[in-house]
């Protein structure tokens, strides 16, 4: 095997690991630990389990096998790009989702807080983010365009080579409305939730007032702000190869792999970002039994060798 294979095959091993304990530690400690569960647990709780499966049935296979027996017209390469698919346009609809919903949140916070409990909000909400990402997914299963061996022949995915007709009109498609329209979505969330945030805290400027809503507000700007820089850091290398296969321009294979590992990038960062820097996450990480023991046997390995270092400083300066 090369050096670039074996390189290739470890940061996908890395991104897997990393995607599966990260994922898996928040979905655990979501679903035991957080007795009272707002709508923003359900769809945490629903990205990770989304980008859970999206991680090991996109990753899996490339790290355990060569790749050499897909090929564009078996069933194995089908179910592989229908199911990557459907998950990382999911997993799109669901940033984008949740995005609308922060801007709900702090614009309409009467009406947020009003029906964020309420079973058919939560279940509408969550339901077209799977719905929305299937969809897309079915068309290439059901003659609109096709999946097909990748460019650089490492995984299926669409027919960027355009060799049935109607694969120009599909791909288009996909990259309005999974692509582009998602991301304006984010941005136009993103600004209207500042612009509200800044005038509420130039309206409420020197008034001795409860600080909660502040620390509220700035945590939700904190995580919406890193969400929508990861998103176009994910998926922009994706909008690329797609606006070159429609300009009939073959996109080079190393631009193909690296938007392939941009975009499975996301799977990692999506949960670091909506649990791994959230205060309150890490208060209930913290309360599980076995973090308990590990943090605590760090914390004495840390004295540990502090206490030796000050003694070998000691010993030295005799």
């Amino acid at each position: 095997m090369e050096p670039y294979e074996v390189a290739y095959k470890v940061f996908l091993s890395l991104i897997l690991t990393l995607s599966v304990v990260l994922n898996t530690t928040a979905f655990y400690t979501i679903s035991i630990k957080v007795k009272k569960k707002e709508l923003a647990h359900l769809f945490i709780l629903s990205i990770s389990f989304t980008n859970l499966l999206e991680s090991i049935i996109g990753l899996l296979p490339h790290i355990i096998t060569s790749g050499e027996i897909l090929s564009g017209s078996n069933s194995l390469c089908i179910a592989s790009g229908f199911a990557v698919f459907g998950f990382a346009t999911t997993s799109i609809t669901h940033l984008c989702v949740h995005s609308l919903s922060r801007t709900v949140a702090i614009k309409y916070p009467i009406y947020y807080f009003k029906n964020r409990k309420r079973f058919w909000y939560r279940t509408a909400l969550i339901s077209v983010c799977y719905v929305y990402g299937f969809i897309w997914a079915t068309f290439p299963a059901i003659s609109w365009s096709k999946y097909d061996l990748d460019l650089d022949k490492r995984r299926c995915s669409l027919d960027w080579n355009l060799t049935r007709s109607d694969s120009l009109s599909y791909i288009l498609s996909v990259l309005i409305f999974c692509n582009i329209f998602p991301g304006i979505l984010i941005t136009i969330g993103l600004f209207k939730s500042k612009k509200v945030i800044y005038r509420r805290r130039t309206r409420n400027l020197g008034q001795k007032d409860d600080n909660q809503p502040d620390i509220f507000e700035k945590h939700y700007l904190k995580v919406f702000s890193l969400s929508s820089v990861l998103f176009f850091v994910a998926w922009t290398p994706y909008a690329v190869v797609s606006i070159l296969a429609l300009l009939k321009i073959a996109p080079p294979p190393l631009l193909v792999t690296t938007a392939a590992l941009f975009s499975k990038l996301s799977a990692v960062s999506n949960v670091l970002v909506n649990c791994f820097i959230n205060k309150s996450f890490i208060k209930h990480l913290f309360s599980i039994r076995v973090i308990q023991v590990v943090a605590k046997r760090g914390t004495e390995l840390k004295i540990i060798g502090h206490a030796a270092f000050l003694h070998k400083e000691k010993s030295l300066s005799y």
